[in-house]
């Protein structure tokens, strides 16, 4: 399988579509396109074609839309998952040849992960096994594990508040956990369509580094020359309360959730251990956790 010229994302606009998007007009290989609600109020860059279709995404219109494309790229939110079948079905029958799904983010395959947080995870393992009965009429798919995208990771999705220099650790603070940062994620993408062969029908493993919450503290204190608060917290008793949140349909408790997937061992946090990243061979930047911590 060639390189997969025409490309089209669905869902630019959300919190990693943007960098997805970014990757590929540097490109000239490519040909890249967007996919967009009616009802979405996004701005897309200058001189990038898009297509709109209904907020239900219907199939005829998602069809018109995949016509002539190689790949299509989702990104949609958690709350849109569902919607991926249709567009699989739309992609089969439009002669797309590979769809890449929502996934990034935690190892959904991770069976412990999913028992503890099914409401988010569900969806996307849905859509895989769904796209894997699409092999037969041509659509192969990667889906890309990529730990949590680490901007979001500092913005206090894993502890760590930079405006109060406090930081809120699970137990000892030395579980290691997989991330990317959302710029090497949208370039993840762009060179497996580059050969796409040696992506397909698999889970695609990526991440920038592998680090612990003590990392990103020890780090924290270096750049900002100044010693931190700490609140430590027993990570059983966080997966117990958020568990009870969820189940109440109180979804605040899936951050304390996803906090403990990554931190606490054996539920795919440090995926790095047991499956082979295709960081390298992708061609993803190398970097370290103080350089990316002081851009």
């Amino acid at each position: 399988m060639s390189l997969l010229k025409n490309v089209i994302i669905v869902g630019a606009g959300g919190h990693l579509g943007p960098s997805i998007l970014k990757a590929f007009p540097s490109d000239s290989r490519f040909n890249v396109s967007i996919l967009a609600r009616k009802s979405s109020t996004s701005a897309f860059p200058e001189g990038v074609k898009f297509h709109r279709v209904s907020d239900n995404y219907p199939a005829s219109e998602l069809l018109e839309a995949f016509r002539g494309q190689d790949a299509v790229v989702s990104t949609i939110a958690t709350a849109h998952l569902a919607h991926q079948k249709t567009m699989a079905d739309a992609a089969a029958k439009a002669g797309v040849k590979r769809f890449v799904p929502s996934e990034f983010g935690s190892d959904t395959s991770n069976e412990k992960a999913m028992e503890i947080l099914p409401q988010y995870f569900a969806g996307k393992r849905d859509a895989v096994e769904y796209l894997k009965t699409k092999e037969k009429e041509g659509l192969s798919w990667s889906a890309f594990v990529t730990g949590p995208f680490f901007e979001l990771a500092m913005s206090g999705f894993m502890g760590f508040n930079l405006a109060s220099s406090t930081a809120t650790i699970y137990g000892q603070g030395t579980g290691k956990w997989s991330t990317t940062t959302m710029p090497s994620i949208g370039l993840a993408v762009k060179n497996s369509l580059v050969d796409p062969a040696s992506y397909a029908n698999q889970y695609v493993y990526v991440d920038t580094f592998t680090i612990s919450q003590n990392d990103i503290l020890a780090g924290l204190e270096t750049l900002t020359a100044r010693t931190w608060t700490i609140e430590r917290l027993d990570a059983e008793e966080q997966k117990r309360a958020g568990m009870e949140k969820m189940r109440a349909g109180d979804f605040s408790g899936a951050m304390s959730l996803i906090r403990y997937i990554n931190c606490v061992e054996g539920h795919g946090g440090n995926y790095a251990t047991y499956a082979p990243t295709a960081t390298k061979k992708l061609g993803l930047p190398e970097t370290t956790l103080a350089k990316v911590l002081g851009q």
